[in-house]
Order: structure tokens, then C-alpha cells, then sequence
């Protein structure tokens, strides 16, 4: 069990920076989708 959680471990630590460049960008996106959309409505 141990050594099934260290490779889970290090498979997590591997994708963790992309999570959180995907954490960053994402509600970035959203506001600019929320913004054009405000635009066009008025």
C-alpha cells in the first residue's frame, strides 16, 4: 500500500503545477467571457 501511495504521490506532485496554472486561467477566462457578454447586452 505504501508504495502505491508514493507513486500517486509523485504522480499528483508531477500535475500540480498544471492544476494550478489551470486554477489561474480558467476564472480569468470566465470573467472575460462574462465582461463581453455584459457588452453586448447593453
Amino acid at each position: 500500500m505504501n508504495g502505491n501511495r508514493s507513486k500517486l504521490e509523485r504522480k499528483l506532485d508531477e500535475v500540480n503545477h498544471t492544476m494550478e496554472l489551470i486554477r489561474t486561467i480558467v476564472p480569468i477566462i470566465i470573467l472575460a467571457v462574462q465582461i463581453i457578454i455584459l457588452i453586448k447586452l447593453f
